[in-house]
């Protein structure tokens, strides 16, 4: 049984085509039921995307499924960049799914006078290097801030050894970071701001106005036991790499959020409070992603979290950071 994974880099609009729907009108029309309007018809829908290897037209098929109907297929060229990927997740246990509009209207045939439907459906889809984060998630209980602003960091220039590593060869990427809480000494003051970190270690610091906003949420989130995450944009090259969080604001959290924030094992940590950190690592599965071939190696002296082993899949013989928690 797979999970449902939503690609990242949607952006709130869908303007991917799919091709064949004219094959499927009978399953587009289905999503509406009978809230169909014969003028013309919209919504938004989830579409799960699947690779379809044994297609006999093309190896590299990607079938769009929204409400569990086939409606359709991305186009050739596209699929082939974006099957690899795909595969890689669902292999990994995660069905790949994001946004759709579907919109449908009944059309007379001038010709005919036969009035037919006709269906269309678009995908909110990024770039394939767009779709997955580069690096794995926090080993530790974490919980993803929800996306919304761009929040630019400062200081990468500070920290060029790291990210110089990390620069995905399209020149950007999304990751995984983590936010902290650290004291910034001076010559005659202190200042408390909010860092940074890819990997576990430092990328650089949110602004002083940001970091006040934001330290509430790292807080109250720490006292819950779980380190804050975020996702980001990695940009640049080996001389010069730009990073932007892309995070809500702290006012934009609503109670429920904060009650109950959703962690990467989709468990309450309410329910947790008690546990110990080797119990927490040891008994909860973990996300699992597809890690490039140019990851770099993990810092000298790194070793995985107690409870954690190697990912029988990977290959060569993991000696890196591909870990993974049994279920």
């Amino acid at each position: 049984m797979t999970r449902p994974f939503d690609l990242w880099g949607q952006r709130g609009w869908c303007g991917q085509d799919v091709v064949g729907e004219s094959n499927y009108t009978k399953q587009i029309r289905a999503i509406f039921g009978r809230s169909f309007d014969p003028n013309g018809s919209e919504i938004i829908a989830l579409a799960h995307l699947i690779p379809e290897p044994t297609n006999r037209y093309d190896r590299n098929a990607v079938k769009v499924l929204c409400s569990g109907r086939h409606v359709g297929y991305l186009p050739r060229e596209q699929a082939a960049q974006y099957a690899p990927v795909l595969t890689a997740l669902l292999n990994q246990g995660w069905t790949p799914q994001v946004r759709a509009r579907v919109w449908g209207r009944d059309r007379e045939d001038w010709e005919t006078g036969r009035v037919a439907f006709v269906g269309s459906v678009t995908l909110d889809l990024a770039e394939p290097h767009m779709i997955v984060p580069t690096n794995m998630p926090p080993p530790q209980l974490h919980t993803v801030l929800p996306i919304g602003r761009s929040v630019q960091v400062s200081g990468e220039e500070k920290h060029m050894v790291h990210l110089s590593g990390l620069v995905a060869p399209q020149g950007e990427s999304w990751v995984y970071v983590t936010l902290h809480e650290v004291e910034i000494q001076r010559a005659r003051s202190g200042r408390t701001l909010v860092e940074v970190r890819i990997n576990g270690v430092a990328a650089g610091t949110l602004s002083p106005a940001t970091s006040t906003e934001t330290l509430p949420v790292i807080i109250h989130l720490q006292g819950m036991g779980l380190t804050t995450g975020a996702r980001a944009i990695l940009k640049g090259n080996r001389v010069k790499a730009d990073l932007v969080v892309h995070m809500s604001k702290a006012s934009e959290l609503s109670d429920a959020w904060l009650d109950a924030p959703p962690t990467a094992e989709g468990v309450n940590p309410a329910q947790r409070a008690d546990a110990s950190p080797v119990q927490t690592v040891a008994t909860t599965p973990r996300w699992r992603f597809v890690v490039p071939p140019s990851w770099p190696p993990p810092p000298a002296g790194w070793v995985p979290p107690q409870g954690w082993r190697p990912d029988p899949s990977w290959r060569p013989a993991p000696t890196g950071w591909q870990f993974w928690v049994q279920e």
